[in-house]
């Protein structure tokens, strides 16, 4: 028993010497980090210091301002910017809150910092569109008007001036396309309009009926059919337009007034080739023999529509 008490008192005692000795090292630390003197360096985050240093001056002591004022003079003088320092700022108390503005007379104001920012905005000309002023249609020629008259046809409108080109003019295309851009007017009804959007299981577009004549009035059957692009529509005369190139010496870049009428309510397109406009224009015609031939092919055009009728 004697010896278990003597050892924990030793025990005891060592814990004790152990605690004095750590003690002892803790205050000569502490000690030694007071005697310390703390070095102030203003160029480590240097760009900190100054924006802290004019916004909240109070967590600098004053030789570590004029520290920082005098680096920052020396760096402004380098780079031939204004000095901004604590001399030329002071406080003002805009809704009890407290904000630093430079006090030089020669920064701006928030004003005129707006309006120099608005009119250095270069703003793009506005590019106003011209309108597009449409030309009056073409006056109706006398012998379409009397065409007209002898097919019982009413509701005449004039859809375009359609240039042949060489698709147009191929055979193997077999259509005449006219864009829906240069259609004058609306010639087609709803019914009539519904039907061309319409399409067969192979996904192709129905055609609509229609009788085209040509410059010397002779009929043929064919189908109109609208075709949707990826900017614009076309409407194209399909179907049997190889036998009116055949029956007439269209050109390339030839002009053709395409016109409309109805004769009970079935379409009637009529190519008109303007050479028969120029001869009624013209007050004087230069051979009279050449009139006389045109007035008979009248004649027999409407001879051939009678008997044509009286067939069907």
């Amino acid at each position: 028993m004697e010896k278990n008490t003597t050892m924990l008192q030793n025990s005891e005692v060592m814990i004790m010497q152990k605690k004095a000795m750590a003690t002892e090292k803790i205050n000569a630390y502490i000690q030694k980090m007071k005697t310390m003197e703390k070095k102030f360096d203003p160029l480590s985050h240097f760009s900190l210091h100054r924006v802290l240093s004019q916004e909240s001056p109070e967590f600098y002591t004053k030789d570590e301002l004029a520290q920082i004022e005098k680096i920052n003079h020396i760096v402004c003088q380098e780079a031939n910017l204004p000095l901004i320092s604590q001399r030329n700022v002071k406080r003002v108390e805009v809704n009890d809150k407290k904000r630093c503005r430079p006090s030089n007379e020669d920064i701006m104001s928030d004003e005129e910092r707006r309006v120099k920012s608005k009119s250095a905005i270069t703003r793009k000309p506005i590019i106003r569109k011209k309108e597009i002023v449409l030309s009056p249609p073409p006056e109706l020629p006398n012998h379409i008007n009397n065409m007209v008259k002898v097919l019982n046809g009413s509701d005449i409108k004039y859809i375009m001036c359609k240039e042949l080109y060489n698709t147009d003019l191929n055979h193997n295309n077999n259509r005449l396309s006219m864009p829906i851009s240069q259609i004058k007017s609306d010639f087609l009804t709803e019914i009539e309009k519904a039907s061309l959007k319409t399409r067969d299981q192979e996904g192709r577009p129905f055609g609509l009926k229609v009788t085209v004549l040509d410059p010397c009035f002779n009929e043929f059957s064919l189908s109109l059919k609208k075709w949707d692009m990826k900017t614009t529509s076309i409407y194209n005369l399909h179907q049997d337009w190889t036998p009116v190139l055949l029956k007439n010496n269209f050109k390339e870049h030839q002009k053709l007034d395409i016109w409309s009428f109805r004769v009970n309510d079935k379409l009637y397109l009529l190519l008109n080739d303007n050479k028969s406009q120029e001869i009624e224009k013209s007050k004087e015609p230069k051979n009279s023999t050449m009139v006389s031939k045109t007035e008979e092919m009248k004649n027999e055009d409407v001879k051939r529509v009678k008997i044509a009728k009286s067939i069907d």
